[in-house]
This record gives structure tokens, C-alpha cells and sequence, in this order.
């Protein structure tokens, strides 16, 4: 489902949302929606058809789309689209005299948004998954470098234990600012789970994703010094893994970058590591 996700994202950049005809792409949008709403269907006709209503109106115009696709399927003897079936069913009786339009931004940001951490807005787990094995398989094919890292926020149970999830959320979603930005164009960034985060960098050898490194743990110790949204300081401890004969798969690389992780963590923490 992941790889029609995303599929269907780069449909809609190439401005072929014609193609997107896929019930199960729209399902999983509205799946991800109810874990950051209780009006999922309504966030849906917003964000793609610019069509406020409430949940339950929502629900039932979303669910006689589908119908209305399935029976001009019937009528017509081959595939509709979904696009064709929304155009159909609000200009064929005019219902209530709105007509509705698809907006190419706005589909963009309805698709990202499932493929996102709610709070940080990073790449989710699964997603950041999915890139890695992408990258790892060029990576092989073409023999190119390619490091990864895994990012631990230093002590960040005491922080939320000591000053509450709210400020522990919002030292997550700074890191996670200072992440985005630090990085090039071409490097994924993600968070993994809880307080931890995966960094992909493509067409990178070891002693440039060090250096990148060095400079994020600055970056992330300078901003809580000087940022009154901290509480005290803020430090990572980052591991570092690349590409070599024995990585077989995107795993070994996250394996291998967790072990350094720890091992920056049994050094004194606030520091970058690559032992393994």
C-alpha cells in the first residue's frame, strides 16, 4: 500500500491525477486521518475537493462517489477513474448546486500528509523505511556510498518526566526543525519512534556524513542554549553506518547505526559515532 502511496504522489507532481484510480489509496488516506482527527472524511473533502461539510455529510457524499463510480463502471462496461466519478456525481444533478474542483497543491498535501508524523511532520516510520530500501538498492546497483543516521535525543525521558509532554513535544518538533534544515535536497529525513530519528544520505561516504553530523549536534546544542521554548540543555548523540560488502539490506544499515548510536551513548553522549 506504501508503494501505491507514494505512486500516486508522483502521479499528481507529474499533473496525472487522472490516473489515480485506486479506492485503496483514498482508504489508507482516510485510516491515517482518523489518527489525527475524529472528522476524517470531512478533513478528506477539504483537502482535495475544497468541500466543507460535517463528518457525517462527508462520509455519506465519499461514500456515494464510490458509488456513483462502481455504477457508471456498470454502465459503461470499463474502469472510471476517480476524478471522472467525482465530476459526475456533483455536476450530473447539480447537487446542491456545488460544484467542485480538484486543486493539484492540494491533493499534494492530502497525500503527504499520510506519509507524515503527525507532530514533527517528518517522514513516518514507514516511510522513511521505504526510502531507505530505495536508496540501498541504488546504492548496490550503481556502486554509490550511502550512510545513514540515527539520531537520539540525549536524556529526553528525564526532560518529559521533569517538565511535562508538552514541552517534550516541543523539543521534538525544534530537533526535528534543525534536522530539515541542516540537511541538502537530497537527504530523507524521518523519525524512527518516541525521541529517535533516521537520516538518509545518499551519494555520501563516511567522513562526509561525520562532518554533517559534527555539525548537527552543534546545531542542536547551540539552538537550546538560545532558545527560551528549552528548558535546560538539549543534546544528541548521533550513530553513524555506511554502505559496505556486508550490508545486505536497508536493516543491516539501521542495525549497524543504532549499535554506533549506542555506542555514542556509553561514551558520554553529546557526541558522533561510527565503530560499527
Amino acid at each position: 500500500m506504501l508503494h501505491k502511496i507514494i505512486q500516486a504522489k508522483e502521479r499528481i507532481e507529474l499533473d496525472l491525477l487522472s490516473d489515480i484510480d485506486d479506492c485503496e489509496i483514498f482508504n489508507f488516506i482516510i485510516t491515517s486521518l482518523k489518527h489525527e482527527t475524529n472528522t476524517p472524511y470531512s478533513a478528506l473533502m477539504q483537502a482535495i475537493l475544497h468541500y466543507t461539510v460535517d463528518e457525517n455529510e462527508a462520509r455519506f457524499t465519499w461514500e456515494s462517489i464510490l458509488k456513483n463510480r462502481d455504477d457508471m463502471e456498470t454502465a459503461l462496461g470499463r474502469k472510471v477513474n476517480i476524478k471522472t466519478a467525482v465530476v459526475d456525481y456533483f455536476t450530473r444533478d447539480r447537487i446542491n448546486d456545488k460544484i467542485i474542483i480538484f486543486i493539484k497543491d492540494d491533493m499534494m498535501v492530502a497525500f503527504d500528509s499520510a506519509m507524515r508524523d503527525s507532530l514533527t511532520g517528518l517522514l513516518s516510520h514507514a516511510v522513511i523505511h521505504y526510502e531507505l530500501e530505495k536508496e540501498f538498492q541504488i546504492a548496490k546497483r550503481y556502486n554509490l556510498p550511502l550512510s545513514v543516521m540515527f539520531i537520539d535525543i540525549d536524556d529526553f525521558k528525564m526532560y518529559n518526566d521533569t517538565y511535562g509532554h508538552k514541552d517534550g513535544d516541543k523539543v521534538l518538533i525544534i530537533v526535528s526543525e534543525i534536522l530539515t534544515n541542516s540537511l541538502r535536497n537530497t537527504d530523507r529525513v524521518g523519525r524512527y519512534g518516541g525521541e529517535e530519528f533516521l537520516i538518509i544520505l545518499p551519494h555520501t561516504k563516511e567522513k562526509d556524513a561525520r562532518r554533517i553530523a559534527e555539525k548537527l549536534l552543534l546545531s542542536v546544542s547551540d539552538r537550546s542554549t538560545a532558545d527560551e521554548s528549552f528548558q535546560r540543555l538539549v543534546t544528541v548523540s548521533i550513530g553513524i553506518a555506511c554502505m559496505s560488502e556486508s550490508i545486505k539490506d536497508g536493516h543491516d544499515l539501521i542495525k549497524n547505526a543504532d549499535l554506533s548510536m549506542y555506542k555514542a551513548k556509553k561514551d558520554g553522549k553529546n557526541r558522533v559515532s561510527s565503530t560499527f
